[in-house]
């Protein structure tokens, strides 16, 4: 009989077979009989085949559903995250774990694997030490539910911490305004781009309006918008990926692709209160928030807490 044995295998399949039938015996005495180490007699003992496993992964992650690319891209365009911190983020958020070269393709194909940096794309200094600025982004997503309307995420991004909010919501005003009143630091402006309306035919956003510009005069805010015509691209390349989900029955028929508020409030917290970020030298959002009031308390209209379960950390949920 033709016996496959692993090429760093000690033992062969009657040795193995001699050990598991002799249990009884302690492992010193089966070490010393089979001339094999104890470490490779617990690991015998431990199974009930006498034959090498495959040293293989049984599932190599390299390649992403299209859902999965999806979540991904949004979350992209959402934090403006580098590659290692959005790799956490979207494990955190959407449960999407690829390994870190899937996730740098992934950005590729949709041309977003440099995002400009806002700095150097507004008229005025992110780093104002007497407050902050909102990056703000509103999304229109598909349902892919049958009879199922579509989805609005709104998004708010602290430029200066990143701290993040976010929130399943149609209504604008009530969103920007609840978390400009209850964060800790002084805002002074809001920086956003045209709505991205995912799955529609249309997606030229030279013809969209948006009453932000209105919200922000009313608010005493300065306010930016992001002209980025890179978006279109990507947009279109994200549409053409809903197509195929959309054409899928099982997946529009038994996944249920967006969380409710109350889990988005969940993660959110978890991510500004607990998930450290190489862009804040391993710092939690919070924990940067804080070290900056040490130094510029006159920049903050009330002590942030840098704990989980504060009420600033909450999302109000309509």
């Amino acid at each position: 009989m033709k016996i496959h044995l692993h090429k760093n295998a000690t033992t062969t399949p009657a040795q193995r077979a001699y050990i598991q039938k002799n249990s009884h015996l302690p492992v010193a005495t089966l070490a010393e009989k089979t001339g094999v180490s104890k470490t490779t007699i617990r690991r015998w003992l431990k199974r009930t085949d006498i034959y090498d496993r495959p040293h293989t992964p049984k599932r190599i992650k390299t390649a992403l559903s299209p859902i999965e690319e999806l979540k991904i891209i949004i979350c992209r365009l959402a934090f403006r995250a580098g590659l290692d911190d959005l790799h956490q983020i979207a494990e955190s958020f959407f449960k999407v774990t690829c390994s870190r070269a899937s996730l740098n393709r992934c950005l590729k194909r949709y041309q977003i694997s440099r995002v400009p940096k806002l700095r150097k794309s507004v008229p005025f200094n992110l780093k104002d030490y007497t407050g902050t600025y909102f990056y703000y982004n509103y999304f229109r997503l598909p349902s892919f539910l049958e009879n199922e309307p579509s989805v609005v995420l709104q998004t708010l991004l602290d430029c200066s911490f990143r701290t993040f909010h976010a929130q399943f919501s149609t209504t604008m005003d009530s969103f920007i305004c609840d978390h400009i009143q209850g964060f800790p630091l002084k805002v002074l402006g809001i920086i956003y781009n045209n709505p991205i309306n995912l799955g529609a035919e249309n997606i030229d956003i030279k013809n969209q309006t948006f009453p932000i510009e209105q919200l922000c005069r009313s608010l005493g805010l300065s306010y930016f918008h992001m002209d980025d015509i890179m978006h279109i691209k990507t947009i279109r390349g994200l549409n053409s990926k809903i197509k195929i989900i959309v054409n899928k029955s099982d997946l529009k028929k038994d996944t249920t692709t967006w969380e409710t508020n109350e889990t988005l409030a969940e993660q959110l917290s978890r991510y500004n209160f607990e998930h450290p970020l190489g862009y804040l030298k391993q710092k939690t959002p919070y924990q940067a928030m804080e070290a900056h009031y040490i130094h510029y308390p006159n920049s903050f209209k009330h002590k942030p807490e840098c704990m989980a379960g504060s009420p600033h950390a909450e999302i109000k949920i309509q």
